[in-house]
């Protein structure tokens, strides 16, 4: 990639938009930090993965752009990769006129990545006559490209109005899964789910569990989803997405859990994760994702860019933060609170 189109990638950040991620460098047997610039992928990247692999880190997105699994790499987290297309091909059960492929995470399984999607199923419909969401899964000896789907979806009968939003999580030799029903598609409750995976990651065992979250904090308004399970010192959290998904209410916030499987309980009345008060030239944090850093966590998710003129742009960008904890066990995230540069979304990068 030439310098200038890594800078049309990444953009030129401004003194205001400097984070410091305190990060273990190799070799260096102290903390030094590592400046990022947020947004750190100035393009759309909707719903942000991070996967660390072979001493490189890899990020994930929603289709954008005719781009329908996108995957950006990078060597310090802050310069990223044009992003390019992961899955090889539609699987058989997937609509190909409106695919809609949402939201994939990748888990390293042996010497194979296991990718998990939700896409729009072709043969089946929800409650109001549009195609259903279900759970897919592909393969492929790399984590960047070449991930052939399997063609029958691994979640999909399930619930009516179908499943989105899916998450692995390793617990010591056990794997799990997690999802949302997509009940705010049809007037009803979204609740958070999990299921066990067997070894080979491509099929599920035991039953779902419903972990005891749902959309009934006010500021989560209509939708609760993008789950995200995170052990800490043997201690469980459930984190997740809720709200309008375009405005600036949606927001991260987090649950407590006895284990993999719940039971989980709210652990506050309002998100951890918000738009700042302050004045940012961005907006509607979420969909997040919490990758361990050499000794750290940081939490990668998208937001809305804002135009000059006040009015929201059609990128929502990748943002990448240190995943902090207070003394009581609590996990915050400490956002730029600055107007920093402006930029524009590429043209083609429309959200899907």
């Amino acid at each position: 990639m030439l310098a200038s189109e890594q800078r049309c990638v990444t953009g030129v950040a401004g003194r205001i938009g400097l984070v410091f991620l305190g990060l273990w460098l190799l070799g260096a047997g102290r903390v030094e930090p590592l400046a990022v610039h947020n947004p750190v992928l100035r393009q759309n990247f909707p719903d942000p993965f991070l996967l660390e692999a072979d001493g490189r880190f890899y990020a994930y997105a929603t289709n954008s752009g005719g781009v329908r699994v996108q995957v950006s790499s990078s060597d310090d987290l802050q310069h990223w990769s044009a992003p390019t297309e992961g899955l090889m091909r539609l699987p058989a059960w997937v609509n190909p006129n409106k695919s809609d492929v949402w939201a994939p995470e990748v888990l390293r399984i042996d010497s194979r990545y296991v990718l998990y999607f939700s896409a729009r199923s072709a043969n089946v419909t929800r409650p109001d006559g549009v195609g259903r969401l279900c759970i897919g899964t592909a393969v492929s000896a790399r984590p960047d490209r070449d991930f052939v789907p399997q063609d029958t979806p691994l979640i999909c009968d399930e619930f009516p109005e179908g499943v989105i939003d899916v998450s692995p999580f390793r617990d010591g030799d056990r794997r799990y899964l997690y999802y949302k029903n997509d009940g705010n598609c049809c007037g009803r409750t979204t609740w958070i789910l999990a299921r066990e995976l067997d070894a080979t990651g491509l099929a599920t065992v035991g039953e779902t569990t419903r972990l005891g979250v749902s959309n009934d904090q006010p500021w989560e308004g209509k939708v609760i989803e993008a789950p995200t399970m995170l052990e800490r010192d043997g201690a469980y959290y459930l984190f997740y997405s809720a709200n309008a998904y375009d405005k600036a209410d949606y927001a991260v916030g987090y649950a407590r859990c006895d284990g993999p499987l719940g039971p989980c309980k709210d652990a506050s009345t309002q998100p951890m994760l918000r738009t700042p008060a302050k004045s940012v030239n961005w907006f509607g944090p979420g969909h997040q994702s919490i990758l361990r850093v050499r000794g750290r966590l940081v939490m990668a998710y998208h937001a809305w860019n804002v135009l000059p003129d006040g009015q929201r742009d059609r990128c929502r960008a990748m943002h990448i933060d240190e995943l902090k904890w207070t003394a009581a066990g609590e996990p915050f995230v400490e956002p730029v609170t600055g107007a920093a540069e402006e930029w524009r979304c590429p043209a083609g990068r429309s959200p899907p």
